[in-house]
């Protein structure tokens, strides 16, 4: 594995060292005021019979599984308790995986790398790749947004992807639901907010029935999920590849801005201070 090292300083995260690839990093998201040294952590391993940079190995006749992986590891010698809450959550999301003959999950980045690859070696035909990157999104005095993408191919029709948002409070590393955001009885407001958006994003007509454009809701009703990240402008949501449509209309992703919600987010709301 290896390691970088970037410092929050004076409530500005520097996102540099963070992975490029992930379109919700900005390079200039505040975050708690003092100082947060966040390491970015990346993890490869390849195992197979005909795995790159082994002579005579080309893209055509590879027969290797590969695993990539990259995520923040937070210090903060202020309050180590919280650090760790926080980087037991990422290793949680990490190595989610079907369980073994023993029913456990894995334990590590490398038991993970190996349940993998052996799964692959049973049958090496082609190959096989599994990333995972989780980053730093968005983060204020009060919390902080991290964005899951997990991609790959094990064989089939196509490969696999998927989005994840994680909404941590900085006092105790916990999870925030939007019940801890929001005023209570929000979801019929919440549900008209994200409609809007979601048409905007799919460029649906405000008039169009959403089950005639491909999409699938109980009772052909909009209802946003749970998958959603706290930004600068507003609440970012994802839908992923079979959530609510066919694989071939892909994910998507809407935000609904705080002045469509702002009856929703009380002063004492760790939104408030985004929602003015």
């Amino acid at each position: 594995m290896s390691v970088r090292s970037i410092v929050i300083v004076s409530g500005l995260l520097l996102l540099a060292a963070c992975n490029t690839d992930n379109p919700l990093a900005g390079s200039n998201a505040p975050v708690s005021s003092g100082t947060l040294k966040i390491e970015t952590v990346e993890f490869q391993r390849n195992g197979g019979p005909q795995c790159p940079g082994t002579p005579g190995v080309t893209p055509d006749n590879q027969q290797c599984a590969s695993v990539r992986i990259s995520y923040p590891k937070v210090q903060d010698p202020g309050n180590p308790a919280v650090a760790e809450t926080i980087n037991q959550f990422i290793r949680t999301q990490l190595l989610e995986y079907g369980e073994d003959e023993q029913g456990k999950q894995p334990a590590t980045l490398d038991e993970l790398a190996n349940t993998f690859i052996g799964e692959y070696l049973q049958d090496p035909v082609g190959a096989w790749e599994m990333e995972r990157h989780i980053a730093v999104a968005f983060g204020t005095e009060q919390l902080l947004t991290l964005s899951y993408s997990e991609s790959g191919y094990t064989g089939g029709a196509h490969p696999f992807s998927g989005q994840r948002h994680f909404v941590l409070a900085t006092g105790n590393g916990q999870q925030l639901t939007l019940s801890d955001l929001l005023a209570s009885g929000y979801e019929s407001q919440l549900n008209v907010a994200g409609e809007k958006a979601f048409r905007q994003a799919r460029e649906i007509a405000p008039d169009a029935n959403l089950e005639s454009e491909g999409f699938w809701f109980e009772n052909n009703a909009f209802k946003v999920n749970t998958n959603f990240g706290v930004m600068a402008d507003g609440l970012l949501f994802t839908f992923n590849p079979y959530e609510v449509a066919p694989y071939a209309l892909g994910p998507t992703d809407f935000t609904v801005h705080y002045e469509d919600i702002r009856s929703l987010i009380s002063t004492s709301s760790p939104l408030a201070a985004l929602a003015k």
